[in-house]
């Protein structure tokens, strides 16, 4: 009877104790260590662990065993540290142990805020000057060593949340994070308002520090950012930012300076180009005046300032007096006189006739050719047009042996018998061949002698 009472009273210590067979976390996302609330568990109790936590069972302060994902049967065979766990009571005839589960959350907590309450005091490597600077992001981290994590965070709370990651965390990040934008700042060689903007970069820098620091507690850092990271306004900065509008201004006005004076380089060398071109023309023009003035020898000069002096006295009829009175000549001045009396009274009277010299008019009009080309009264004895500038004559064949003059069909000279044709004149410089009497070439100007 009084192992029966016993009995008895164990079962009803059993009954009164509510016995556990299935396990598994029924704690929000949010929570980063969920202690099972129940503490007594059957023999052959399912253990449900998910992918994203891992479960500890403790006794007595110490950490029995750790379970990874999976469904697990908790008996002795398959756990043998359970045998220790076991307690002398029975439930419904199926041994009991008694414990505590923790579920430890490993997935990553994103979306940690951060932020620097008061601001950061930074030297500007440029401008060499203190700059306030403020800034806010985020973080992400996660349950790296679950045992760990749970005996240096957890411990005898049995129970984390993020909002306790944040608590706990606050200031050693921000200690961190300020000593780092300080140091990162400091030492670059740009201008501070340029290094807020390589957001990244900061983050990455600042990321190394706080490795250290979860990681003492069995967590990691999987992400860091910077949300947003400024300067204060303040007289230092307005200073600087004054200065940095003078120096674009200034950079501004000497791109337009040395723009200017590139244009200004291109239209002269426009400019060079198009004087050269003309000045080569003009030496062009003169080149083929020369050659015409050279067709006829020594004498063809004096015959070309002839024709240009009658060229202009036909377009003007008041400069033959003038030619005239300054002593030109006395065959231009009588040929000058001649053309003047015929354009200033056709039908011979009136008061051309009357202005013009005694006897002149009639010894030029007794004595004027037609020119076969523009149909102008040349006086004889002229080669050249005085309108035109047209050859009046075909030139004469010559001896080149004896200087008498050969009528056209003749291969031989009626004086001395030299042959008539002979080998042409060849330039020495360019290979032209050169007209007979030529001092200097056509083509190229060499002199011939």
């Amino acid at each position: 009877m009084k192992g029966s009472g016993l009995s008895l009273h164990g079962k009803e210590r059993c009954i009164g104790m509510p016995i556990t067979e299935v396990i598994k976390n029924t704690a929000p996302g949010a929570v980063l260590c969920f202690k099972y609330p129940n503490e007594d568990f059957n023999t052959g109790a399912q253990l449900i662990v998910a992918e994203y936590e891992e479960a500890l069972f403790m006794k007595d302060g110490v950490i029995e065993q750790v379970f990874t994902a999976g469904k697990y049967t908790l008996t002795t065979e398959n756990f043998p540290f359970l045998t220790k766990l076991q307690s002398a009571l029975l439930s419904g005839g199926v041994s009991r142990y008694s414990c505590k589960i923790y579920f430890v959350n490993t997935q990553h907590h994103l979306e940690q805020k951060w932020g620097t309450p008061d601001p950061v005091t930074v030297l500007d490597p440029y401008w060499q000057t203190y700059f306030q600077v403020q800034a806010r992001g985020s973080y992400t981290v996660a349950v790296k060593d679950v045992k760990k994590f749970f005996l240096k965070f957890v411990g005898a709370n049995a129970y984390a949340s993020e909002n306790d990651l944040k608590k706990n965390f606050r200031i050693a990040f921000v200690q961190n994070i300020s000593d780092q934008l300080a140091e990162y700042i400091t030492s670059s060689d740009e201008e501070t308002i340029v290094i807020c903007n390589k957001k990244k970069a900061l983050a990455d820098g600042v990321k190394e520090s706080l490795h250290e620091v979860l990681d003492e507690y069995g967590m990691e850092l999987i992400n860091f950012y910077i949300e947003t990271i400024g300067v204060i306004e303040d007289e230092n900065y307005l200073s600087v930012v004054k200065m940095r509008r003078e120096r674009q201004e200034k950079m501004f006005s000497r791109e337009q300076r040395m723009e200017e004076a590139r244009l200004d380089f291109a239209l002269s060398r426009e400019r060079s180009e198009a004087e050269r071109y003309i000045s080569g023309q003009g030496a062009q023009a003169d080149y083929e005046r020369m050659k015409i003035r050279d067709q006829d020898g020594g004498n063809g000069w004096a015959r070309q300032e002839t024709a240009e002096i009658l060229h202009s006295a036909a377009e003007n009829t008041g400069a033959g007096s003038a030619f005239i009175n300054a002593g030109i000549g006395l065959n231009v001045g009588r040929a000058l006189g001649g053309m003047m009396a015929d354009m200033a009274n056709p039908g011979g009277g009136g008061v051309g006739a009357l202005s013009a010299p005694q006897g002149a008019g009639e010894a030029v009009q007794g004595d004027t050719v037609i020119c076969p080309k523009c149909s102008a009264s040349v006086p004889k004895g002229m080669k050249f047009c005085g309108q035109c500038g047209a050859l009046m004559e075909k030139p004469k064949r010559v001896c080149t042996n004896c200087g008498f003059e050969i009528p056209e069909g003749m291969k031989f000279c009626g004086q001395c018998g030299a042959p008539v044709e002979k080998k042409p004149n060849i330039c020495p410089k360019c290979g032209a061949e050169v007209a007979d009497g030529m001092k200097f070439c056509g083509r190229c100007g060499n002199r011939m002698e």
